[in-house]
């Protein structure tokens, strides 16, 4: 697989701090861990990615997605991490999708787990988020911000 063409030159670190958070790469051998977060946190993800997820989500499935992020990730066509606070708690996932079959265009896409903080979390993370991806985008990049924010309670 060949890079996406935004992404060709770009030097993506596998761990990545950001503020308070650190950012794993998203792959396999996190299974049980994001298996159980995303299950217990299914109310305030329904609908992030695709009509009936996670509600559909079985391990099996979640393990093919994982090994996918990851092979994305290493091919440099797209982006997943773990974000964990500075304990090494697992918080949510965060994501760079291009436009397929275009550039110049792409989304940021983040969730915080269900917990009292995760609206916080949300708002600090976000801006960083958004603030990392601008400085090492090419100029003029059109990149949109999602999360779930609006999602469940």
């Amino acid at each position: 697989m060949t890079p996406h063409s935004d992404f060709a030159a770009l030097d993506v670190p596998e761990t990545l701090p950001l503020g308070p958070y650190l950012l794993t790469m998203l792959t396999g051998a996190d299974l049980d861990e994001d298996f159980a977060a995303v299950m217990a946190s299914a109310a305030v993800l329904r609908g992030l990615f695709a009509p009936g997820w996670p509600d559909d989500l079985t391990r099996a499935y979640d393990l093919t997605d994982l090994h996918w992020h990851h092979r994305e990730f290493t091919t440099r066509r797209s982006f997943a991490w773990i974000i964990r606070d500075g304990a090494g708690t697992y918080l949510g996932c965060a994501y760079l999708f291009p436009d397929i079959a275009t550039t110049g265009r792409g989304e940021a896409v983040f969730w915080f787990t269900d917990t009292p903080d995760r609206l916080s979390h949300i708002a600090a993370f976000g801006p960083l988020y958004r603030d990392w991806w601008a400085a090492r985008l090419p100029q003029g990049y059109d990149l949109r911000l999602s999360h779930n924010a609006h999602l469940g309670r």
